[in-house]
């Protein structure tokens, strides 16, 4: 496969840029304050340790990156033309996000529920009314005990229960087998863009519907932006961090959650920034981790850097469980080693 040539933008991210941000004061407001940025602010690095988010490991094993390589399917996700006009995307070029559609928030919560009431209040209401047959077949003054109680009269309590939740649940799981698209179909437009080749955060203005889609509502070079440790209280009342990139003077803000997802450990979270911030450095080769592989030759600085090392192109497609562990390892003890120590 022949690499196509690219060259990154005059503004590609360096971490000298940072010495260029505009200066101010901020606009933001109290509320945007609170909800954007009201935690701890992480400091700017110049990453040289190549880190990268456990997450990443955990999904994107050799066995999982070779079963791709084989599908038919995946081919179209080598076309650098295919690529740029989806909503998802991360590869050498950008990192873009978008969620899924309401359809789909709609069929999984009703798949949860009915999963959840058949597991949970299917057995409640049958331990109820066995309880209840019971005082009946007590309380009645007429034949046998056993007569009695399977005769009670309300037993069609427990179908009430059971049936509409093995309908949601296998009603739901039914449409997400046959017509994934549908159920499970993604937000027609990105939410944001953060692009390695020119340095810049793009944010879209309503990425929902077709008519709005694509339509940019800001854009700022990534080195005035600030990113901060968000944290909040799950169910139980753990706390649950998360990321948030935010501009220095204006309200523009990227929520990382839908991408990286929150975590109980701010360890995860401190990775993915410093993940990010070696991405985004065109100085830098793009971050060593699995899912990644693929692209590398597609971006100058990286494959110059695996030709003056040898680096072998297949190195984690071609690996070996044992030795994947093992590296999988090493990994969480360099994030433990890098924010811990």
């Amino acid at each position: 496969m022949t690499v196509p040539e690219v060259a990154y933008g005059e503004d590609a991210y360096t971490p000298g840029q940072l010495r260029r941000r505009s200066e101010g004061d901020y606009r933001h407001s109290r509320k945007f304050r609170t909800f954007a940025a009201g935690g701890e602010r992480l400091a700017h690095r110049d990453p040289s340790v190549d880190i990268s988010p456990m997450h990443e490991w955990q999904h994107n094993t050799p066995q999982e990156l070779r079963e791709r390589e084989a599908d038919p399917a995946m081919a179209k996700f080598n076309d650098p033309e295919y690529r740029a006009d989806q909503p998802l995307r991360w590869d050498e070029e950008s990192i873009r996000f978008t969620s899924h559609t309401k359809r789909a928030f709609i069929f999984g919560m009703a798949r949860v529920l009915g999963m959840g009431g058949v597991f949970f209040l299917t057995p409640i209401s049958l331990l109820g009314t066995i309880y209840a047959a019971a005082l009946f077949a007590d309380e009645a003054r007429y034949g046998s005990y056993f007569s009695n109680f399977f005769n009670y009269p309300n037993w069609f309590v427990v179908l009430a229960f059971v049936l509409p939740c093995v309908f949601l649940w296998g009603g739901a799981s039914l449409v997400q087998r046959l017509a994934p698209n549908f159920a499970a179909g993604m937000q027609p437009g990105p939410m944001w863009e953060l692009n390695r080749r020119t340095g810049l955060v793009t944010v879209f203005a309503d990425p929902s519907k077709k008519r709005t889609a694509w339509q940019v509502a800001h854009v700022r070079p990534f080195h005035e932006f600030d990113c901060y440790l968000l944290s909040t209280p799950d169910p139980q009342g753990s706390p649950q961090y998360s990321l948030s990139l935010v501009h220095h003077l204006d309200e523009v803000q990227v929520r990382l959650v839908g991408m990286f997802g929150a975590t109980q450990s701010h360890l995860e979270q401190r990775a993915n920034w410093d993940m990010l911030q070696r991405y985004m450095d065109v100085s830098q080769p793009l971050p060593d981790f699995p899912m990644l592989e693929q692209d590398r030759p597609a971006d100058p600085t990286t494959r110059e850097h695996d030709q003056h090392t040898g680096r072998d192109p297949r190195f984690w497609r071609d690996m070996d469980d044992a030795t994947y562990d093992r590296y999988v390892e090493a990994q969480q003890g360099k994030i433990n080693a890098l924010y811990l120590g």
